[in-house]
């Protein structure tokens, strides 16, 4: 089957989030070699009954009709006619997923017959798709061809043949013929036409920004991998999932009721980390924290151990509090370890650490797809630096900006404004430089941007990103990343020094839609 897009849409202020990424690559794997089934993903409804905007979680155009799913994942329950939702996040009050496809359905099917395609006459029907569980309930509500639960959704697409059949079949439906290929793609392109459109650079963040967020499809299916090891080394260069990923780990194995610690070097990226979590089961700890935290709690030893930025912990004396932590010690605990895979290169390693964790049997799985920055930052970084900073897709972004000038408050005064300008949020700029704010550039600079620049700290930094333009020592930003990135107060990097390339790797690679390097000559 034909997607459009090809990759699902990020779906990040949803709770199906997940689930729809599921069923994405079901369809897509389903009547593969035939021109008679299109699906679209997250499909936008202006003829809503009752929203004044409307969304369709997955249209189907085929031979037999059109045809809407709803998407729900986690746990699904109804008392007294109230439809919940129960995740990782809580129960949630959701709409009714039978009423939503229906309305949805009948949505498209107005558009499409106040168009030149009113004359045909086209099957059309709804369904919910439910992967997560199985559905036993009768009700007169609604008949169970249209419901895909965790059983059907197994052969989804022989569900996907009765289901069409099903309503081609239906009394309102039964004068209807089948759908031509061109009569498909014809109604296919009025749903989503394609065209182009010269971007303004906010649009471009936007867009970017949908797309890097995500976690990729091999990701998803990475995290199943590596929940299988008890004990696993995932490497990757900066940009590729590893927090995202380390995080949902330890949601996934929360849910298990099994301890979980969570460690990395930095307070920042702890108090940031902590901000995204709120699991009982699941500690987030600095390495120097973690005995503290861990007798705070009350508990004797954790049953998992998880690291993020592994690399800065690959030294002997911060190797032996982890072992300190974890049920089993290292030899024979649960531990899950993600890395650096450019570390080694840019900075001197601790080699009896490294030899202690290699002694141990355990998985070794890399991540090789970049998910965080476009095609113009990662080449840019890995031609300036010579780092492999992972594989992406063909998508393009703003190119990246460098400057040399001595005039350089003017310079970085000049950028803002012009960012402004062009319509990007000041949460979206993020200033990074090797200095203090009192000895920055930034600190120079006229009353008025002053007044939009928050200064991060370990506080601050829970609730990052801010209202203003933010700024940081690149030390204390490791592990973090914004929109844009402006970096200021070096000088162009010497290819030859370790330490510089370490430190712009860190403060280049935090960029996820525009990189703008204001070098001091």
């Amino acid at each position: 089957m034909k997607m459009i897009p090809s990759q699902p849409y990020s779906a990040s202020n949803k709770k199906s989030n997940n689930a729809e990424y599921r069923v994405f690559d079901k369809l897509k794997e389903s009547f593969v070699g035939s021109n008679k089934y299109i699906a679209f993903h997250s499909l936008n409804l202006t003829k809503h009954q009752y929203k004044r905007f409307g969304e369709a979680d997955f249209v189907i155009i085929c031979e037999y009709g059109l045809f809407v799913f709803e998407v729900k994942g986690g746990s699904i329950s109804c008392n007294e006619g109230v439809w919940y939702s129960t995740n990782n996040d809580g129960k949630h009050n959701i709409s009714n997923p039978f009423t939503q496809a229906e309305t949805a359905m009948h949505a498209i099917s107005k558009a499409i017959k106040e168009t030149k395609f009113n004359n045909l006459n086209i099957s059309i029907g709804y369904g919910g798709i439910f992967p997560s569980g199985s559905w036993i309930v009768k009700s007169s509500e609604w008949d169970r061809e249209i419901i895909c639960d965790a059983n059907n959704f197994k052969n989804f697409e022989a569900f996907l043949s009765k289901f069409f059949k099903y309503w081609h079949s239906k009394k309102a439906n039964q004068k209807c013929g089948h759908l031509s290929v061109e009569n498909i793609k014809a109604i296919a392109n009025f749903l989503r036409p394609n065209f182009e459109m010269i971007e303004t650079l906010s649009s471009q963040l936007y867009n970017q920004e949908e797309i890097v967020l995500k976690l990729t499809k091999d990701q998803y299916k990475l995290l199943d991998i590596v929940a299988a090891n008890q004990r696993v080394m995932c490497s990757g260069g900066a940009g590729t999932g590893k927090t995202f990923l380390a995080l949902e780990l330890a949601r996934r194995i929360a849910r298990e009721d099994k301890r979980v610690v969570f460690v990395c070097k930095s307070e920042w990226l702890k108090q940031y980390l902590t901000s995204k979590v709120n699991n009982e089961f699941v500690t987030i700890s600095t390495i120097a924290g973690a005995q503290v935290d861990m007798r705070r709690l009350g508990v004797d030893k954790y049953d998992v151990l998880i690291v993020d930025e592994g690399q800065d912990l690959f030294n002997v004396v911060d190797i032996d509090k982890l072992e300190n932590l974890l049920t089993g010690e290292l030899s024979k605990g649960e531990w899950y370890i993600f890395h650096d895979a450019n570390h080694q290169a840019l900075e001197v390693v601790d080699k009896d650490a490294l030899k202690f964790l290699n002694d141990i049997p355990h998985a070794e799985i890399p991540l090789t797809t970049n998910c965080r920055n476009t095609n113009p930052i990662l080449k840019y970084v890995e031609k300036l630096l010579d780092v492999d900073m992972g594989k992406k897709d063909e998508i393009n972004g703003p190119k990246v900006i460098q400057t040399f000038a001595s005039g350089e408050i003017n310079i970085l005064e000049n950028t803002i404004n012009q960012l402004l300008a062009d319509g990007v949020p000041t949460s979206h700029i993020t200033l990074l430089s090797d200095l203090e704010y009192a000895k920055s550039s930034a600190a120079l600079l006229s009353d008025k941007l002053q007044s939009k620049i928050t200064q991060l700290d370990d506080y601050s930094i829970r609730n990052f990103p801010s209202d203003g333009v933010s700024f940081a020592e690149i030390k204390n930003f490791k592990g973090l990343e914004n929109e844009v990135i402006i970096l200021i107060d070096l000088p162009k990097p010497d290819k030859n020094i370790k330490k510089d390339k370490a430190l712009y790797y860190v403060a280049m690679s935090r960029a996820k839609g525009l990189l703008n390097i204001i070098y001091t000559n």
